[in-house]
């Protein structure tokens, strides 16, 4: 989660009562999750392992999406579940990460030594294992704009110009409130904008 109580109560310098820790934790949540749509980070800031499949594109090189280190890349026999070829990241090896000197990456490319000709064509022919998202801990900023939107639905809920409980099983209130709060502080716009993805 990329905040929590204790950053928000130290944002408005106050403490909120213990009888209010669930609602913070759904806000918390919901902040989390504006912030990933926002961006169009699928897989957030908070990089995890996890195993994804990618269609084969036919050529050597193959975009997924970003992570931070890789466990084992595999291209699977077409139509089939079975291991084709097993390859080795290395530049003497099969293939080499892009970019080369900054995280995250999100780019694989054949070298001339790779044992596959290419990331041969099919559906969900590329089964990749490996830390998924932006780095290993959430950055200082982001971290911030989740505590600065949790903060403004507090203040707000505390001056009456928001009800304080909201149903659990829905995020689009606190969406649309996060919105609106983005949208009215400048920095916290800024500072998502400049981590946004752009859709192909």
């Amino acid at each position: 989660m990329y905040t929590n109580k204790t950053k928000v109560q130290n944002y408005l310098m106050t403490n909120i009562d213990s009888s209010f820790d669930d609602q913070i934790e759904y806000w918390a949540t919901a902040a989390e999750k504006y912030i990933n749509n926002y961006t169009n980070r699928k897989d957030g800031f908070e990089a995890s392992t996890k195993t994804k499949y990618y269609d084969g594109n036919g050529e050597s090189e193959l975009l997924i999406n970003s992570f931070t280190s890789l466990t084992t890349v595999q291209i699977l026999d077409d139509n089939s579940s079975s291991v084709g070829w097993t390859l080795t990241e290395g530049i003497d090896n099969d293939y080499i990460t892009y970019p080369a000197n900054d995280t995250p990456k999100y780019k694989l490319k054949l070298t001339t030594n790779s044992s596959a000709g290419a990331f041969y064509s099919g559906s969900q022919r590329i089964k990749i294992t490996g830390t998924f998202g932006y780095a290993t801990t959430v950055p200082k900023d982001i971290e911030l704009v989740a505590t600065i939107l949790v903060a403004e639905i507090v203040k707000q809920s505390r001056d009456g110009g928001l009800a304080i409980s909201q149903g659990l099983g829905d995020y689009s209130t606190s969406f649309e409130t996060f919105s609106d709060t983005a949208l009215r502080i400048t920095d916290v716009r800024n500072i998502l904008n400049s981590y946004k993805l752009l859709k192909i």
